[in-house]
């Protein structure tokens, strides 16, 4: 994938993460671990349903931690992307010693 291509890619997640995704997961994280808090101390017998539902929290942060990745893979696109139109700026006699650095 481009660089092009990944910081477009990191722009999307980042708008749709802002606007939609992250409220919707912290609800949803919210909701299991009060249900998991509430079986744990009311129903501690019953295991599987505790497994389940640490389960479905550990698969939201999952969720969260790949676009989270996409996102910070997308900022480092943008980087590199200006850092070489930096360096096209640059005249080419300046240009030879950034090699160096």
């Amino acid at each position: 994938m481009t660089d092009e291509e990944q910081a477009s890619r990191g722009m999307r997640a980042a708008m749709a993460w802002d606007e939609f995704v992250e409220p919707a997961l912290n609800a949803i994280a919210a909701e299991y671990m009060a249900a998991l808090t509430s079986v744990a101390a009311s129903e501690p017998w019953q295991s599987d349903k505790i497994v389940k539902l640490a389960v479905a929290t550990r698969v939201i942060d999952k969720v969260q931690e790949h676009l989270r990745a996409a996102i910070m893979t997308g900022d480092a696109a943008r980087a590199r992307i200006s850092r070489a139109t930096e360096i096209e700026q640059i005249p080419a006699r300046k240009r030879k010693w950034i090699d160096f650095a």
